[in-house]
């Protein structure tokens, strides 16, 4: 591992998520060390992150993934936000989910739980 490598490991754990312009985003919080990582990488502040991935997995949601659980008694593990999860544990019906979650976990054997390559 390298030092960028690291910095950017480090900006992964420490940076703040969010949303912006209806997008998700990593950003300093106002914070110097992590402004000086932001610089040192060349980000800008924020820095725009793909939605696969770093969102919750429902249609039309935005929101930072915060957990991963499975919305009643469906076989699909999804990552979720906040407002998501709570809403999954008090039995509200699942929402509509994103095409990219349900292409990922067809891959989930039903045995095990692991992801097939």
């Amino acid at each position: 591992m390298d030092y960028k490598e690291a910095l950017e490991d480090m900006v992964w754990q420490f940076g703040y998520r969010g949303v912006k312009n209806n997008k998700p985003v990593i950003h300093t919080g106002g914070l110097s060390a992590l402004e000086s990582a932001f610089e040192v990488l060349g980000w800008d502040d924020p820095h725009y992150l793909p939605e696969e991935g770093y969102t919750c997995e429902v249609v039309g949601c935005v929101e930072p993934d915060t957990c991963g659980t499975h919305w009643g008694d469906n076989p699909l593990y999804l990552r979720l936000c906040s407002e998501h999860y709570r809403q999954s544990c008090s039995g509200v019906l699942m929402p509509l989910i994103k095409q990219w979650a349900l292409g990922r976990e067809v891959k989930r054997d039903p045995k095990t739980g692991f992801l097939r390559l």
